[in-house]
């Protein structure tokens, strides 16, 4: 999660106060008041009652002020009483300490939420369950099925574990090396077949694919079977059972009768990459479902979430659970039996009890926000066409969703920018690097609703470019996109910043400029 602070730019401001962004480190404790440390807006504008206001003020529990300092007047800067400490400090589960760390020149205007992955989660959660308490979200990556994903994952490492046993590939203690069933090269030749299947879909040949509805699975096979070897596997081609084995995954999680436990994945290409700068490979998309091909020790991070969804995911849990037994775990997990504990809770009397499920607590998946639209609240969520670690499609459905229930449309107060090629919260042969925030904030004080984001590549030398940058669009319910007078235009190679930019109007899901 990401902290920032906003200038107060609301109208009738003479000078610029903080709004701050509360983002807490574990959600909902330290979200549960929305206090100002200056009570009752009183005036601290004199180094006595400044340096009196650590003593004098009555706080919420586990909230305290470290230091109250009069600042005087600078040219640019009123004199104010400046005030450091800590909102709701708690010890978290891996036993650090954490707290929302508070710097007040004046009463808070404004309070914003932004987060990405599990952040994004909390940061819907914010605005589905306490609508009072922030101006402006931004969620990113929302793992807002959160047991799911780890579910999902466990998919992921039966299937390419099964892989790697049928290629031969183990690693020194017997294990399947699930990190080498699909070598750096073999991703790039599948983001090939993604490219040349689907790339010109948007009206430009870029490396990125926008039109993502319209890349869909039988649409990348065809092109698959062009890379599928005529014989035995070599480094340019990939096998049958690779191409099956990845296209099941993409399918998504479901148990032995074909029912959808989780949802599909978008075919978009930021699977696999490499920079033209150092020749290095994106490892961000595999890192979540394979590992490293070249661990000695298998390393997928879905296979660090094992424990999570054995111990907190699962009704009753399974304790203890350790590293060595993420691996067996999940091979033995049973897709037509254990998702149902995600749901279950305990039989009456049973001791120790666990009465909520696990979907009821971690789901954020409620569509009707109307609280959080009536309160004034501005919601802006993104999300990477390439996340491995939680779908983009699972997020789309959740947001038309949205859509469905505020009337046909959620764009006057909630809008959704997937980002191509980004992989989870960042990283991967994308324009990745962007800030919302400024806009989100223009939103909520001044009612200037974003149109387009610009976005920056933070590696170019995946696109063999010495920049990159294109606008992320909002996504109408709809999902067409507006082409009219859409063109490409290419500067030579030996211009400055070696780029191609796009140009037409923000239509929906898709954009030109």
């Amino acid at each position: 999660m990401n902290p920032r602070a906003a200038m107060d730019r609301s109208a009738g401001a003479n000078r610029p106060t903080l709004a701050i962004a509360m983002v807490a480190a574990l959600g909902l404790g330290a979200c549960s008041y929305r206090n100002e440390v200056i009570a009752n807006g009183a005036a601290f504008d004199t180094p006595q009652a400044c340096g009196a206001l650590a003593t004098a003020v009555a706080l919420p529990p586990h909230t305290r002020i470290l230091a109250a300092v009069f600042e005087t007047a600078t040219p640019t800067r009123p004199a104010h009483c400046r005030i450091d400490g800590d909102i709701d400090a708690r010890v978290g589960v891996d036993g650090q300490p954490y707290a929302t760390r508070a710097y007040y020149g004046q009463p808070q205007r404004y309070a914003y939420f932004q987060g990405c992955s599990e952040g994004g989660r909390e940061a819907l959660l914010m605005s589905q369950r306490y609508p009072e308490h922030y101006d402006g979200i931004i969620a990113g990556d929302p793992t807002l099925h959160l047991p799911l994903g780890p579910l999902a994952g466990i998919h992921t490492t039966q299937l390419f574990a099964g892989l790697a046993k049928r290629l031969g590939k183990s690693l020194p203690d017997g294990q399947p090396a699930i990190g080498q069933s699909f070598s750096d090269g073999d991703l790039l030749l599948v983001r090939n077949a993604v490219l040349k299947a689907c790339d010109a879909l948007d009206g430009l040949s870029d490396g990125i694919v926008d039109n993502l509805p319209a890349c869909t699975a039988p649409r990348v096979h065809v092109q698959l079977l062009t890379a599928q070897c005529p014989g035995a596997k070599g480094d340019s081609c990939l096998t049958a059972d690779q191409i099956q084995t990845l296209e099941t995954e993409y399918a998504g999680a479901v148990d032995s009768k074909g029912r959808q436990l989780y949802s599909d994945w978008p075919w978009d290409p930021g699977m696999g990459g490499v920079s033209a700068t150092d020749k290095s490979y994106s490892q961000a998309w595999r890192s979540w479902w394979l590992g490293s091909p070249s661990a000695t020790a298998n390393n997928a991070i879905k296979l660090s979430f094992v424990s999570a969804i054995s111990v907190l995911y699962t009704s009753a849990p399974k304790v203890p659970v350790a590293d060595s037994d993420a691996l067996p775990f999940s091979l033995a997990y049973d897709f037509d039996t254990d998702p149902a504990k995600i749901y279950g809770t305990s039989a009456p009397g049973v001791t120790p009890g666990y009465t909520p499920s696990s979907a009821s607590m971690y789901f954020t998946e409620a569509t009707d926000l109307s609280p959080f639209k009536r309160r004034g609240g501005k919601l802006m969520v993104y999300h990477g066409g390439a996340d491995s670690s939680v779908s983009l499609n699972d997020t789309l459905r959740w947001y038309e969703g949205v859509a469905r229930q505020m009337g046909g449309s959620a764009q006057d107060f909630a809008r959704m920018y997937v980002v191509p090629g980004m992989n989870h919260c960042r990283g991967g042969p994308a324009t990745d690097s962007f800030d919302m925030l400024p806009q989100l904030v223009q939103w909520v004080e001044a009612g200037t609703a974003p149109d387009s984001v610009l976005a920056k590549a933070s590696n170019p030398g995946y696109f063999n470019v010495g920049a990159r940058s294109r606008p992320l669009c909002p996504r109408t319910r709809s999902g067409r996109a507006t082409r009219a007078r859409a063109t490409s235009m290419t500067r030579p190679a030996s211009a400055a910043n070696n780029r191609r930019d796009r140009r037409a109007l923000c239509g929906s899901r898709w954009c030109w400029r």
